[in-house]
């Protein structure tokens, strides 16, 4: 009788224990690709997901050769008082709206204006968790049948609402989502926000059949295919057989797409998408090699090679797990250089390696209302406005251009400010953008 207690207590815990880690969806968990929301819903946090440090130097590359696409005010207007705007808020600018500091920046939307997203290649960006629309990917071709997915469900348990047979299963509407508090939105808000009307090339046809509104399960397979579907799993080593972590391993994950009609097997299956979390550092000085350390999932997979690729170049890692790989680089130059991971052909998301000039601030004093600064990598003196790349930055936190630049010749810059004070931060940015320099100003 004793070891009947022991047994049913042991089976008690188990389900307890698997009551709380197969918890499914939805809504799907947010371990892969980018957040199901819109940009109007994003914050910095996940902003950062996909853009790492470097920022500022990426901004201020937009302000040099060769395209010069803005200028300093553009981003820092100078406000009532003199002082400029500083305002790191990403939305503030990226929201398809006039920037409400200068109603004459608008910057767009930042995810659907770029060459890729126009000429529809999605994989660039969000890796192999989506097709590219004109690649040739297979799509089926025969008439939907029991095991093909609904667009949006095919069963609905009418007691506790959950869905089964289609995209809803998992992919709902909520509140917030799975450890980051945002907004996550229905598929319909997701496609129509922040595709349909910003993409070229898209519109009401690219996925309903008619204007009635209807929808075909082999218009969504034009980007999410049938290979990209089954390939989708975060931390496969480690999730398999757990559901809700993505498209393979469980019963109740195929369930999800499929209600009960299972085929045998996934078809296509093949090297699972690679999560990419960090890279370490992602800023380093150009013209010096780094060794950069990432960490994700799915980096390790028997059969298939995997690389880092920057630039267009591939990188074999020198140490490789499934969760981390770290990669010898060599010098590169000053810049935004794009970079993801490649385990065979799959993709993991785009990120990026942001590479600067080094800029230093050896001295800066003050003298009658001109800051004298010597250093080195301070660059040229910038063609336009060159006041606007030499601030003070107060002990209040207020930032002001300076008046105008008297000299900067190579290693030496005077700059004019009646501002300026002892004790007062200057900082110098390079004239192409790649990289700045900050001191404390003191006596001459």
């Amino acid at each position: 009788m004793k070891m009947k207690y022991i047994a049913v207590a042991i089976l008690f815990i188990g389900l307890v224990g698997l009551a709380g880690a197969l918890v499914p969806p939805p809504p799907a968990n947010q371990l892969l690709g980018i957040y199901d929301t819109t940009v109007n819903n994003f914050n910095e946090t996940i902003c950062r997901g996909c853009h790492t440090s470097g920022l500022p130097d990426r901004h201020h590359i937009l302000t040099g050769p060769p395209t010069y696409e803005y200028g300093c005010q553009d981003c820092h207007p100078t406000l009532p008082g003199g002082g400029i705007l500083i305002d790191r808020n990403c939305i503030a600018c990226h929201n398809g709206s006039a920037f409400y500091g200068d109603p004459g920046t608008i910057a767009g939307k930042p995810h659907h204006n770029t060459t890729q997203a126009q000429s529809l290649a999605c994989e660039f960006c969000h890796g192999s968790v989506i097709d590219n629309t004109n690649d040739g990917h297979y799509i089926p071709t025969y008439a939907q049948s029991l095991v093909t997915p609904d667009t949006s469900f095919k069963v609905k348990n009418a007691t506790t609402g959950k869905k089964w047979g289609g995209c809803e299963a998992c992919h709902e509407p909520s509140a917030i989502g799975p450890g980051v508090p945002l907004t996550i939105v229905a598929n319909v808000d997701s496609h129509h926000s922040e595709i349909v009307g910003v993409t070229q090339g898209i519109s009401c046809l690219t996925c309903h059949n008619t204007t009635s509104g209807t929808i075909n399960i082999r218009s969504c397979e034009q980007c999410h295919g049938v290979k990209s579907l089954h390939n989708i799993q975060y931390n496969y080593n480690g999730t398999k057989g757990v559901l809700g972590y993505g498209h393979l391993g469980a019963n109740w994950d195929c369930n999800g797409c499929h209600a009960w009609y299972v085929a045998g097997s996934a078809p296509l299956e093949a090297e699972k998408v690679p999560a990419l979390s960090s890279l370490t550092p992602s800023r380093f000085e150009a013209g010096k090699a780094a060794v950069v350390t990432l960490t994700g999932s799915n980096f390790l997979q028997s059969g298939y090679s995997t690389v880092l690729v920057v630039q267009g170049t591939s990188y074999t890692p020198a140490t490789l797990t499934d969760t981390s790989l770290t990669v010898n680089i060599p010098a590169l130059a000053a810049g935004v250089h794009e970079t993801k991971v490649m385990v065979g052909t799959a993709s993991s998301k785009l990120t990026s390696l942001t590479v600067y000039t080094k800029a230093t601030i050896l001295k800066a004093t003050l003298r009658s209302g001109t800051i004298t600064i010597i250093g080195s990598g301070l660059g040229t003196i910038p063609s336009v406005n060159p006041q606007y790349y030499v601030t003070i930055k107060k002990t209040d936190g207020t930032t002001y251009y300076s008046d105008s630049i008297t000299s900067w010749k190579g290693s030496q810059i005077k700059a004019k400010n009646t501002r300026a004070a002892i004790g007062d931060t200057v900082t110098v940015t390079r004239a192409d953008g790649t990289g700045s320099a900050s001191k404390t100003i003191s006596k001459r």
